[in-house]
């Protein structure tokens, strides 16, 4: 069977080291971005985050020509992966 991918932008696996800044409390986490789009992205964390939650997310660039990523996003989905591991799956609401 033929997995046909519907998302409109493309995605970039990226495997970069995130910061979550969750905007209600300021607790600030740190994860691994597992891939990026125009509207979105997918980071692996240690805990779970609620869904809706709303979070600033910054993932610095290795490159002087590429300028870091700030974002304001939505978790749309906590998924838990193997021992101890969440994936997040955000969506991109502002870009700072």
């Amino acid at each position: 069977m033929l997995h046909e991918d519907k998302r409109r932008f493309m995605r970039m696996m990226v495997n970069a080291k995130a910061q979550i800044k969750l905007l209600e409390s300021g607790l600030t986490l740190e994860g691994i971005c597992n891939d990026l789009s125009a509207t979105g992205l997918s980071i692996e964390i240690e805990e779970p985050i609620e869904m809706d939650t709303l979070v600033e997310v910054y993932i610095d660039s290795n490159s002087s020509s590429t300028p870091p990523l700030n974002a304001h996003a939505k978790v749309v989905r906590c998924t838990q992966e193997q021992e101890p591991g969440y994936l997040l799956g955000l969506e991109i609401t502002q870009f700072n």
